[in-house]
């Protein structure tokens, strides 16, 4: 994975901030745009709503063929059991054309309406569908081209600056068909219009309390790129990246739960490698606190300090050191105090302990 240099960091922070600042009026101007560009536009604010708008517009005879590629499905479009789902493999391979293909667009750009793929499975498919159904979730979009180069490099995944394979539309596509009876009359082809539809998506449960935030609001400036997973030890058993946390703390339900206290070690490795500059720790103990005490002063608390004293020690192997924090900083608190201990072995590497006799404690650090 390439490394993102810091100026990169700022722009793309800055362009997140400069779309987000004015979101409503740039989200209706990105409607506009894609009507001009002849799409049909629809609006969804949760997966249920999304799950009836791609039905709707999927073709009605039951036995039609579909194929659906889209990151992170599970969370956005489940599999559906009254769809005939052909699998993507069949239409890379030109096995048949499908009848309708759901697609999410990696970027939608707001000046001219034009929606990015990047190294989608079937863009080079596109033209083997007849109905193309584009997911753009509403995180995703940008203001202008100017600033795509900078999210194309940081969306890169290989040892180069830039995809491999990136598609833009900006208007239907058309189908090319051979004409079974070629003579000298006839082109040797048909064209088959295919029609593009565009559901505009965001999930505003999730969303409307992080907008509302003036620290949390920075958590949606994420491109998906995964790289706070990657890193994070934690993920690895919990299967939650650190930014699913924070966007997901903000939630009443989940918020009792204060499931936060074991889904972080605040070892600041995610914040390092995110590419928009998000403040991902900050994020994490700023959220812990709302849950454990609703202090209005953050900083001046007590887990702040426990993580400024820790984010020095990240960037030390000295074991003196880390005995000397655990005894320091956790001392009065048993239960913490053993779960970094049973994990000292590589430090930051987390697992869950299967049939502890520890007796269940209040899991807020203070």
């Amino acid at each position: 994975m390439n490394e993102i240099s810091q100026d990169i960091r700022e722009y793309a922070h800055y362009y997140r901030s400069l779309y987000f600042k004015d979101m409503e009026k740039n989200v209706l101007a990105l409607e506009s745009a894609l009507n001009n560009n002849g799409f049909t536009v629809e609006w969804a604010h949760n997966p249920e709503s999304l799950a009836e708008h791609i039905h709707n517009l999927l073709p009605q005879k039951s036995y039609n063929k579909v194929c659906v590629d889209v990151q992170n499905r599970q969370n956005i479009f489940p599999p559906q059991e009254n769809l005939n789902e052909c699998q993507i493999s069949s239409l890379v391979n030109r096995e048949f054309n499908v009848d309708a293909l759901i697609v999410d667009a990696d970027f939608a750009v707001v000046s001219d309406g034009s929606l990015v793929f990047v190294d989608k499975q079937t863009q080079s498919c596109f033209n083997f569908a007849n109905n193309i159904i584009v997911i753009v979730n509403l995180d995703q979009v940008i203001l202008h081209h100017s600033e795509l180069p900078v999210f194309l490099h940081i969306k890169n995944n290989n040892n180069s600056d830039f995809p491999q394979d990136v598609k833009i539309i900006r208007s239907n596509l058309t189908q090319i068909i051979p004409d079974p009876f070629i003579s000298t009359d006839t082109k040797g082809y048909n064209t088959l219009n295919i029609n593009v539809s565009v559901i505009l998506y965001a999930n505003t449960t999730n969303m409307d309390p992080l907008l509302e935030d003036d620290f949390l609001v920075s958590s949606v400036f994420c491109i998906h790129c995964n790289r706070c997973q990657e890193v994070c030890p934690v993920a690895k058993t919990t299967n939650l990246s650190p930014i699913d946390i924070v966007k997901k703390n903000c939630l009443d339900e989940y918020n009792r739960t204060q499931n936060i206290f074991k889904q972080t070690t605040l070892c600041g490795m995610c914040q390092e490698v995110c590419p928009v500059n998000i403040p991902l720790t900050d994020l994490l103990s700023y959220e812990m606190n709302i849950v454990d005490s609703n202090f209005t002063n953050w900083k001046s608390n007590y887990l702040f300090k426990i993580f400024s004293k820790r984010s020095k020690l990240n960037k030390t192997s000295n074991f003196f050191l880390y005995k000397l924090f655990m005894k320091l900083m956790f001392g009065k608190n048993k239960q913490l105090q053993n779960y970094f201990n049973r994990n000292k072995s590589t430090y930051f590497a987390i697992k869950e302990e299967e049939n502890s006799t520890e007796p269940e404690e209040n899991n807020a650090i203070i």
